[in-house]
């Protein structure tokens, strides 16, 4: 997964997780659709939950 950059559009914040949710650029394909997408804000939270789940 891929780290939050400056010029990201975030839609939400899941502080417990470490993760940011971002818009997309628009999709031509599918007549201009923004989807979002997740993006690490704090690798370790990030792992660290990732690890928890796993268990």
């Amino acid at each position: 997964m891929r780290k939050v950059q400056p010029d990201d559009e975030i839609v939400k914040i899941d502080e417990e997780l470490g993760i940011a949710w971002i818009k997309l650029p628009p999709d031509k394909a599918l007549g201009g659709f923004r989807g979002i997408s997740p993006r690490i804000i704090d690798e370790k939270k990030f792992l660290s939950s990732k690890n928890k789940r796993k268990k």
